[in-house]
Parts: structure tokens; C-alpha cells; sequence
């Protein structure tokens, strides 16, 4: 594969319409079912990106005496992390297979439609999967974290890796979903508290479609913000990250949409 020819898979699926798809699942499960899983699945999905970003920045080619081979994929990355963080909720290996067989299914589609490289399909998923086998295994370890430490690190991670990605404006969105969301689930847990148990059918759906006409707003806000301010991407992540993790629960409080649980608390 050429240099030239890098990104032509990603005209058939581009990461960040990927990532909006996702967004829209795991503003759901946030909203509805578990906020704690939601903002896992939307941390690492999202930083998986931005490594694979990493990845294609610094290290993007593996030599060799025929071409230049992409080291990994960010649509085939990100689809690999996302999928594979349920693999350890699976209840028998039917469930593992079904967890596996979207990755494996848009593999075989970009190899068919594109000229991308096995090497790169397989790098992709190597890599997405060990993100999530890493993030399982350290989970005890950040579990035991204390609550300020977490708040901490959830702005400092997201800083971090927007250094290393500057002045690639293009690729700073993620990060900005990462100090965001961050935030986000920090004030939301101490001073929001959204239950998501207890609300009828037709508040739900009313949330729904609050939460998900802000979203498809936020998500090209950028273009709005691209004369006024000198990082419109890093600032529409962090709005998109607000608007999922905090933004969200205060209206659907603030409209008796949802219930409060218990009462606010203090940071430290």
C-alpha cells in the first residue's frame, strides 16, 4: 500500500461516523441501563482511537522491500475494542462469537472493497483486544482508586495524549471525548446522581430524543467554532463528552424526566 493510499478504506467508513454510531449506543446504555459500563465502553473506545491516531503519526509503516504497510487500522481498531469489552461479560462461548463476529465481519468487507493489508486488519484487532485485555486486568487497581485521584487522572490522560497529537488539529476531537466525559461522570456521580432505574417508557424516550438531537447538534459543531476559536475539535469533544456524561442527566432531572438518587456529595 502507498502512502497516498493510507486513509482509502476510511472512505467507506470513516472513524469519527463510526464513533458517532457508537456514541449513540452508549449514550443509550449511559442514559438507560448502567452509566458505570457506558463510560467504560466510551473511554476505551475512544482511546483506542486516539492510539491508533498515535500509531499513524509517529509510527505508521512497517518497511519492507514491496511496500509500505500501515501498522494498524483506526475504523477496524476502534470496531475490535468496542466489541471485544463485552467478550468478558459473555455467559458461555455462543456469546463470544457473536461479540466477535462484528470486527471479524467488517474485517473481511475492508479487505474485499479496499486494498488494505492483512497486516493491518490483523494489527487492528491485536491491538484494540489488547486494550481491553489491559484494561481488565489493571481494573482491581483503578477500582481501588481513590475518587480524587480518578478525577485527577480523568483530566490528565486526555492532556497528555492531546500533547503528544498537537498541532493535529484533525485528531484532537478525541482526546477531547476523553477530558469531557471525564469531567463529566466525576460531577455527575458527586453532584447529579441520575437514576436510571424507575422512569416509564415514554420518559425514556422523550430523554432519547433530547439527548440524541444534541448529540447530531454538538457533533458538527465544529465548523461553528472553526473561526472563533484555535482548537474547534479538542472543544467539540469536550461539549460532546459534557453533553453525554453531565449535560444530559441535569436536563433529564431538571424536567422530572428522571429521578435524583440520594443527594449530592463533595469532591474532596
Amino acid at each position: 500500500m502507498q502512502l497516498n493510499d493510507t486513509t482509502a478504506f476510511n472512505s467507506i467508513v470513516p472513524v469519527d461516523w463510526l464513533l458517532f454510531i457508537f456514541l449513540l449506543f452508549m449514550s443509550f446504555l449511559y442514559w438507560n441501563i448502567s452509566k458505570r459500563i457506558a463510560f467504560q465502553l466510551l473511554y476505551l473506545t475512544t482511546l483506542s482511537i486516539i492510539v491508533a491516531n498515535i500509531i499513524t503519526l509517529y509510527f505508521p509503516f512497517l518497511y519492507t522491500d514491496e511496500a509500505l504497510i500501515p501498522i494498524t487500522a483506526s475504523s477496524v481498531q476502534a470496531m475490535m475494542t468496542f466489541f471485544a469489552f463485552f467478550i468478558p461479560l459473555a455467559r458461555n462461548r455462543k456469546e463470544v462469537g457473536l461479540f466477535l463476529l462484528p470486527p471479524a465481519v467488517f474485517s473481511f468487507l475492508l479487505l474485499i472493497l479496499t486494498d488494505i493489508a492483512v497486516f493491518t486488519i490483523v494489527g487492528g484487532l491485536l491491538i484494540g483486544g489488547f486494550i481491553i485485555y489491559s484494561f481488565y486486568r489493571t481494573l482491581d487497581w483503578i477500582g481501588g482508586m481513590p475518587e480524587p485521584y480518578l478525577f485527577i487522572f480523568s483530566m490528565v490522560l486526555p492532556l497528555f495524549l492531546a500533547g503528544i497529537i498537537f498541532p493535529n488539529n484533525e485528531y484532537m476531537f478525541y482526546p477531547g471525548i476523553l477530558l469531557g466525559s471525564g469531567i463529566g461522570v466525576s460531577l455527575e456521580i458527586f453532584k447529579v446522581r441520575l437514576q436510571t432505574e424507575n422512569t416509564t417508557i415514554p420518559k425514556r424516550a422523550i430523554g432519547l430524543i433530547i439527548g440524541f438531537a444534541g448529540l447530531a447538534i454538538f457533533y458538527g459543531v465544529d465548523r461553528i467554532l472553526q473561526p472563533w476559536l484555535p482548537l474547534p475539535e479538542l472543544t467539540k469533544g469536550i461539549i460532546i463528552g459534557l453533553w453525554i456524561t453531565l449535560f444530559v442527566p441535569v436536563v433529564l432531572i431538571f424536567f422530572k424526566l428522571y429521578e435524583r438518587q440520594g443527594k449530592s456529595r463533595v469532591f474532596f
